[in-house]
């Protein structure tokens, strides 16, 4: 009976650190931007986040490249970082991977505010919609729940609306964030939900701020 109980507490202590992680590691980058380290300006902190983000991307596709062609490489890979990956990721690409050619693609082609913000929807809204899903989802859309998307939108909303200062904005970026991330169910939600939000940011910014 321990034994039992040990190995189906290991997933939960598992995923509990693996959440921990991704909110922590993709919330450096946003927060670099936002508060430049070593005295650094702004261009600076922007070349040195796009180095980072895209040494990190290649690094991590390589390695997924290198397990997924390599049976034996990708089971002693999925035993000893199971605690970062998801098993869902054992035969495709890792979210760690979607996520750095995200952050690379939003630092590169927006401001930097929009930049911010929509790397937060990531790391805050969508583990909002995670804690949210799991612990009061009751009605399910393309596999989600609708109280996990609210609690998105929620969270995405307020840090727009901290960072971008304009509730008109804010709402559209946040709206356009948790339907993003509602409807990744092709795609990994860690690549669509910072360039979608991006996207959705910068043309409400070009809208409101022409009027």
């Amino acid at each position: 009976m321990e034994e039992t109980l040990t190995l189906k507490a290991k997933p939960k202590v598992f995923m509990g650190f693996r959440k921990i992680y991704h909110v922590l590691a993709a919330s450096l980058f946003p927060l670099g931007y936002l508060y430049p380290p070593l005295g650094l300006g702004y261009p600076q902190t922007r070349f040195f986040l796009l180095w980072v983000s895209g040494v990190c991307f290649g690094v991590s596709f390589l390695l997924d490249l290198l397990r997924l062609r390599d049976k034996e490489f990708n089971s002693k890979f999925m035993r000893y970082f199971s605690a970062l990956i998801r098993q869902t990721e054992e035969t495709r690409f890792n979210g760690s991977t979607f996520l750095c050619l995200a952050f690379f693609v939003v630092i590169f082609f927006f401001s930097r505010k929009v930049a911010i913000t929509a790397m937060f929807f990531l790391s805050l809204g969508d583990t909002a919609a995670e804690l949210g899903g799991k612990n009061f989802g009751r009605f399910k859309i393309f596999h989600r729940s609708m109280e996990g998307t609210a609690a998105f939108f929620l969270v995405a909303f307020l840090i727009a609306l901290a960072l971008l200062e304009d509730w008109r904005i804010a709402l559209v970026g946040a709206a356009a964030g948790a339907l993003v991330e509602l409807l990744s169910f092709e795609l990994d939600d860690n690549l669509t939900v910072p360039i979608g939000s991006a996207l959705a940011l910068g043309i409400a910014l070009s809208l409101f701020h022409a009027i």
